[in-house]
């Protein structure tokens, strides 16, 4: 298919010659109107040299999503073409050492495959693929990449054969309206096998989780936290276990906005590992979340509260517990959004503080690029001093290495958490 030509406006390339995959609709010189959602499109300087090509949309005001920046590749939306990019994806994910365990296997612009999420859940059974389209572009060109996926699953990239591969496709988030799309129920495409993929034990790292990949936040899992999970268990379980003077009450662990009680089941493994008595007290606005925590804190001392954390946790007791766990979902969508979820975490932190007692341990986490790590650590000081305290911050993390960060799209650093003990 012939790609439509776009040019740039004179004098509004510099950003995009730096190496950014995005252009805006008010760069372009012709009008995005008409053209089909996700349509190849041939982008152009000025007077007319080639740029790139990718996939536009008139719907978004991200007009044009760069695919490739090489003049001979004519069909960058090609199976061809998708297979060698997610091949270096998976490839580089397996040099970082994940390949036994669940990973982000492409994470959109920072895989030059604007748009697409793939998660790779390694289960006993085999292995769940889940595809998140984000944009027009990929859209239109699911069987292209569930095509790709079977050639790779076929090179035994995954070590784990096509037989044992289920792959679900999970178009149910609320991002999509910006690009035009309707949000859609997931959709199994292949269940290989897997009887109950709204029950599902995978491997993360180290640990075994039982989540839900078909109806489960975002798909069905936060792989991004992963090295921060594996930093706290560092961090805190040796402080704990070593210096931490409890009588004989057990430690006491607060887990705010638990989800799957992927943090404090972490934690509290590796405590009672060491011979630390433990009690988890996991808090979510999901009953079902809940259920499932309840599951990954078999045999851990534990009890649920459904709650939201904004409103319902100012009546309970101050200096409550031993070591909160503070990570929200993103509380600023968008700019306009910033000034009322920047004040969101001010007050969330701020309880977060009055529940901890002096000596404690505190990880706070925020997923809202659009917070600058600047922002939200004078965020976190303000709340800390509402109540006299003082923070030693002994560790900081981002995202894990399966949610790699491209020196020209910063906008894929997203995820911040900060480790301290308050005084």
């Amino acid at each position: 298919m012939t790609p439509h030509i776009w040019h740039f406006r004179k004098n509004s390339d510099r950003r995009f010659r730096q190496g950014h995959p995005w252009v805006y609709s008010n760069e372009i010189l012709e009008s995005p109107k008409g053209l089909e959602p996700g349509a190849l499109v041939e982008l152009r300087d000025p007077s007319g040299g080639f740029l790139a090509r990718g996939y536009g949309n008139p719907h978004s005001l991200i007009a044009f999503r760069e695919l490739t920046r090489d003049p001979e590749l004519k069909t960058p939306d090609s199976v061809e073409a998708f297979t060698q990019k997610l091949r270096q994806a998976i490839t580089l994910r397996i040099s970082a050492g994940l390949q036994a365990s669940s990973f982000r296997a492409c994470f959109g612009e920072s895989d030059q495959l604007p748009g697409l999420v793939i998660d790779r859940y390694k289960t006993d059974q085999g292995q769940v693929l889940v595809i998140q389209a984000h944009t027009a572009g990929i859209d239109v060109r699911i069987p292209a990449i569930i095509e790709a996926l079977e050639k790779l699953v076929g090179e035994n990239l995954f070590q784990t054969p096509w037989s044992q591969t289920a792959i679900v496709l999970r178009n149910d988030m609320g991002v999509r309206k910006l690009e035009g799309l309707t949000e859609q129920e997931p959709q199994v495409f292949r269940k290989a096998g897997f009887a109950h993929l709204e029950e599902t034990q995978i491997k993360v790292g180290e640990h075994l989780f039982w989540t839900d990949l078909i109806n489960g936040q975002k798909t069905g899992f936060f792989l991004d936290q992963a090295s921060n999970i594996k930093k706290g268990v560092e961090l805190f379980g040796r402080a704990f276990a070593e210096g931490l003077e409890l009588g004989k009450r057990p430690l006491k662990i607060l887990d705010l906005c638990c989800y799957v009680g992927q943090w404090s089941s972490s934690l509290a493994r590796s405590l009672v590992k060491q011979g630390v008595s433990v009690e988890v007290t996991a808090v979510d606005a999901s009953q079902k979340a809940l259920d499932f925590t309840a599951r990954n804190l078999d045999k851990i001392s534990f009890k649920t509260a459904k709650a939201d954390v904004l409103k319902d946790l100012a009546s309970w007791p101050k200096g409550e517990f031993d070591l909160i766990v503070c990570d929200p979902p993103a509380l600023i969508k968008s700019r306009k959004d910033i000034p009322t979820g920047t004040h969101a975490y001010l007050k969330l932190n701020t309880e977060v503080f009055r529940l901890i007692r002096r000596g404690g341990g505190v990880i706070s986490c925020s997923c809202s690029g659009l917070l600058p790590e600047s922002d939200f650590v004078a965020t976190l000081a303000k709340a800390s001093q509402r109540h006299g305290a003082s923070v030693s911050w002994i560790g900081r993390g981002s995202q894990s290495p399966d949610h790699p960060v491209l020196s020209s799209f910063t906008e894929g650093a997203y995820l911040k958490a900060w480790f301290g003990i308050s005084h």
